[in-house]
Formats: C-alpha cells, sequence, structure tokens
C-alpha cells in the first residue's frame, strides 16, 4: 500500500487539476467538480498517511520556506495588479500628450456635457470598411468618458440596411443625435458640429420661425413636390416652431419671431409690408429670401437698399447635362469662405435660378457677400424670348459670364433713436451696449428646398445651415479644428548610424556579456 500511495498521491492532484476545470465549465452541475475533489481528498488522504515523514520533512526545509515565500510574493504581487485592474475600470486617468491635445474635448464641450439634463442617444452609421468608423468611435468614446448620459452605438448602413433605413439614412457616415422626442443629422462629423447638435437639442426654449403667405409663396402644409412640408418638418425636428404670416393682416413683424422666411412669392409685396420687413431688418431681425426668376420685381427694387442685386435672368448651365438634370438646372460646387457655407464639400442644385450677386455701390451701414457659385461654364441669359425658343446663347456684353453668384449673405447695423439716445444720454464711464445687427441670405431660387429637390445632394443642408446661421444661435459654439502638423525628424547618416548600432547591437550585446560574466563567477563559488 506504501508503493501505491506515491501513484495515489499524484493522482489526487491531477483530480484537484480537473475539480477545477469542471468547476470553471460546468458549474452549474455539482458532479463535474465535487466528485473529482471528493476523489481527490482520498487519494491525497492515502499519501499522506504512509508518507507523513516525508511531507514533515519536505515543509521544514529550506527550500520549501523559500519556495513559500516566493509563492506569497507572487499571490500578494497578482493580488495587487487584479486591485489596481479593478480600481482602473472604474476610475480612468488620461493623459493627452500631443502637442495640439488632439485627443482631448474642448472645455466648452466638457461644459456642455457636465451640464446635460437628459440623455443623448447618438448612433452613427458608418461602413465597418472606411476610416472614419474608427474616428467616430474615438470622439464618442471621448465624449461618454465625460458624461454618463451620452450613450452611443455605431451601426454599419452596408450591413445593417434595415436600421439605416428606419433612421432615414440614405448614406453613409452620417451621426444621428437624439435627445427625447428630438433628433438631428449630422453629415461631416467633428466635435463642434456633435457638440452644437447637442446644445439646440437640450435647450428649453424654442426659436420661431414665421413662413410669409399671401403673395404665392412655398406652402408649408404642401406635400406635393412643390411644397415645403419636408422643410417644416425638419425645422421641427431640430426644436423650431413653424407658424405662417399673413404679413396683410398687421403692420409689423410678431416680436417673438426668430426667423422671417419669403420663400418663392410669385406676386409682389405690398410697400406697407416691404416697410415691415426693413423695419425688422434694422431691428435686429433675420430674413431668408428666397426669389424665382420673373417674380416680385419690386421685392428686387427692395434688395437694392441692401447692396443685393437681383438679376433679371435665368441661369444656363450646360454643364449640368453631364450629371443627368436640365441645363436649366445650376451645378453650385463653389462657396464662400461664410459660417453658412463653412466645410461645404457637396454640390448643390438649383432648378430655374436667376442670378444674385453684391450691387456696385455699397450702403452705409450694410455689408454683402456672395455665398454660392455655378460652375465657370454657366451664364446669366436675359433674353427670355430666346430661352422660350431652347435658342439661348451665351452674348459677351449682355449676358452674365460664370461662375455667377446664385446667393448673397448680409448685415444690416440697427438704426439709432435719436429720440431715446438724447432721452437717456450715457455717462462717460459706461459703455455703450452693442446692439444685435439685422442678418439675411437672398437665394436666386426657392425650388432647391422643395420636397422634390430638398434631398439632392446638399440641397437640404444649404438650406439648413442657412436658418441655424440666421435663427442667431448665440448659445451655440466655436471649436477650432485641431490641426495635425507634420514635423519629420531629420536625421544625419551619424546619427542614423548610432541609432541602430546602440539599440540592435550594444545594448543586447551588453546584456549577454553581463550574463555569461554572472554564470561563470557562480560556478566558480561552486
Amino acid at each position: 500500500m506504501r508503493r501505491l500511495s506515491r501513484p495515489l498521491g499524484f493522482f489526487g492532484l491531477l483530480l484537484v487539476l480537473a475539480g477545477f476545470i469542471g468547476f470553471g465549465m460546468a458549474r452549474q452541475y455539482l458532479g463535474f467538480y465535487v466528485i473529482p475533489w471528493f476523489l481527490a481528498a482520498i487519494c491525497l488522504l492515502i499519501y499522506a498517511a504512509y508518507n507523513w515523514s516525508e511531507i514533515k520533512t519536505f515543509g521544514t526545509s529550506r527550500s520549501t520556506r523559500y519556495g513559500a515565500g516566493s509563492a506569497l510574493a507572487v499571490i500578494l504581487v497578482l493580488g495587487i495588479v487584479v486591485i489596481l485592474a479593478g480600481l482602473t475600470d472604474k476610475h480612468t486617468l488620461r493623459w493627452d500628450l500631443t502637442e495640439g491635445q488632439r485627443h482631448s474635448l474642448a472645455p466648452q464641450t466638457i461644459k456642455v456635457l457636465e451640464n446635460l439634463s437628459k440623455d443623448i442617444n447618438v448612433t452613427g452609421f458608418f461602413t465597418t470598411e472606411g476610416p472614419q468608423y474608427e474616428q467616430a468611435r474615438a470622439l464618442y468614446s471621448l465624449y461618454a468618458r465625460v458624461s454618463p448620459k451620452f450613450k452611443f452605438e455605431l451601426v454599419d448602413p452596408v450591413r445593417q440596411p434595415g436600421v439605416a433605413r428606419a433612421a432615414g439614412i440614405k448614406q453613409p457616415n452620417v451621426t444621428m443625435v437624439a435627445a427625447g422626442d428630438n433628433s438631428e443629422k449630422i453629415g461631416e462629423l467633428n466635435e463642434e458640429r456633435l457638440t452644437n447638435a447637442i446644445l439646440r437639442l437640450t435647450r428649453t426654449s424654442k426659436k420661431t420661425v414665421y413662413f410669409v403667405t399671401g403673395h404665392g409663396e412655398r406652402d408649408i402644409q404642401d406635400t406635393s413636390e412643390v411644397g415645403f412640408s419636408d422643410v417644416k418638418q425638419e425645422l421641427i425636428d431640430q426644436n423650431y416652431d413653424v407658424k405662417p404670416l399673413l404679413l396683410m393682416e398687421q403692420p409689423d413683424i410678431p416680436k417673438d419671431a426668430t426667423l422671417l422666411v419669403l420663400a418663392g412669392p410669385q406676386k409682389d409685396y405690398l410697400p406697407a409690408e416691404l416697410e415691415a420687413i426693413g423695419r425688422y431688418l434694422h431691428n435686429g431681425g433675420r430674413v431668408l429670401i428666397m426669389i424665382d426668376p420673373e417674380a416680385a420685381p419690386d421685392l428686387a427694387k427692395f434688395l437694392l437698399d441692401y447692396n443685393v442685386k437681383v438679376g433679371n435672368d435665368v441661369i444656363v448651365d450646360k454643364m449640368s447635362r453631364l450629371f443627368g438634370a436640365d441645363y436649366l438646372m445650376p451645378l453650385a460646387a463653389q462657396y464662400a469662405n461664410h459660417p453658412v457655407t463653412k466645410d461645404f464639400t457637396v454640390a448643390s442644385f438649383f432648378p430655374v435660378a436667376r442670378s444674385v450677386t453684391v450691387a456696385g455701390e455699397k450702403k452705409d451701414g450694410i455689408s454683402a457677400t456672395p455665398l454660392v457659385y455655378t460652375s465657370d461654364q454657366a451664364f446669366a441669359e436675359t433674353d427670355f424670348e430666346m430661352l422660350k425658343k431652347g435658342q439661348a446663347g451665351y452674348q459677351e456684353g449682355i449676358d452674365l459670364p460664370g461662375p455667377i453668384s446664385i446667393a448673397v449673405a448680409g448685415t444690416v447695423d440697427q438704426k439709432k433713436d435719436e429720440t431715446k439716445a438724447e432721452a437717456s444720454p450715457e455717462s462717460p464711464g459706461d459703455k455703450p451696449k452693442e446692439k444685435a445687427k439685422g442678418e439675411f441670405i437672398v437665394f436666386g431660387d426657392s425650388d432647391f428646398a422643395s420636397n422634390k429637390f430638398k434631398d439632392l445632394q446638399g440641397n437640404g443642408d444649404l438650406f439648413m445651415s442657412s436658418v441655424n446661421w440666421l435663427a442667431e444661435e448665440s448659445d451655440l459654439i466655436a471649436i477650432r479644428p485641431k490641426a495635425r502638423e507634420f514635423k519629420p525628424l531629420m536625421l544625419d547618416q551619424t546619427q542614423m548610424t548610432i541609432i541602430f548600432w546602440v539599440p540592435v547591437v550594444i545594448m543586447p550585446l551588453g546584456i549577454l556579456i553581463i550574463g555569461i560574466i554572472v554564470l561563470t563567477s557562480r560556478r566558480k563559488r561552486r
């Protein structure tokens, strides 16, 4: 039995190991680990009964004490590692050592995230093969680290087309930001756009957009191809309050108006209406005007007072045929350096548009700048009879050559109230409060934002960008993009030689020599 006790002891250790394996793989089945451990206990007890003196000698030997100390040290180190891993999982610390802090959020964004009052659910629709996928994940993760109310997921629209279709996503590289019942889509993703979308969706007050009616303008209730119902819905989705306004019934623009929209009037406005629009602009109001060819001539004259010239013409662009469009649908892919068209890279189409340019003579207190240009191949046809016959052709000195401006943005200084200024003179130490300027954008076409063409290329984004700029999103923030400077390390031949020999040859060779010396000295001692 003594001879069998040693194999039984070894077999008992194997049974202990088998019990741990059974416990890890199927702990719900007791027999997988209880039975092996029970048999192991019997085998180990038999071994201990017949070999107790050897066990006692082994336990009191110097090598056992040293081994137990080493094992205890290993267990303590492992315990410390496990504790630290648990702590770092719940409490993380990060240091961004890049020069431009490329992997950190701006202080404005952190402040917005720390003050979130509701959950923000972000869904990024990116293909897993594209580089934007990991870039989006990295940016979302930075937001989620700051606030637990920021939650995100990534969806591949190619592999999950049903999810993308349900969210109304027709192309990849789009971010859907949702807060409660409100949502907003972001095309080109960056920190500024994402943070501002969160601000718009979490603000408590709504801004009111009035669409003027009564002159044949586009109807925000019309769901046909020529209507503006899609525009209305998108404005509502972005937390705007959208209302119609019959300006004939009231002398002034409502005080709660954030933005006034004149969407393609077919008949002219009355002089009193134009005066009301002018007063609204000079009092810091915002106006978006879309005026189609051969329509509202008095409105065109009115805009001359604001340094905007609306041409009595129709833009012809034969290059549009290359994209399957009519030659009366000019392609616009050139954008000015303006907040409205910032980072715009997608072309826009304007079905039957007229030129809108900055007038030659500048008015006091008014500044205007072009926004959108056609291609060089386009021209503005002034002979409508030839156009109707399909015989339009560029006439030098008569027609306007391309590139042609289709939209103009401008600002209007507020008019001073002399009576009010005399009644309450400012003391020398007082600083006059800066008054808000009126702002306007004039497009030479209204079709581009209609239900039929709104989702064509960049048309919808251009319209919404115009609205957001005019609505004076004063609570929105501006975050400068983090530049990635290219700073190559230039090495001469001597430096390259040192870099190769020191880490690749000298250091490994030195470690090898030290090892040989230590091994030789130990053998001599023995």
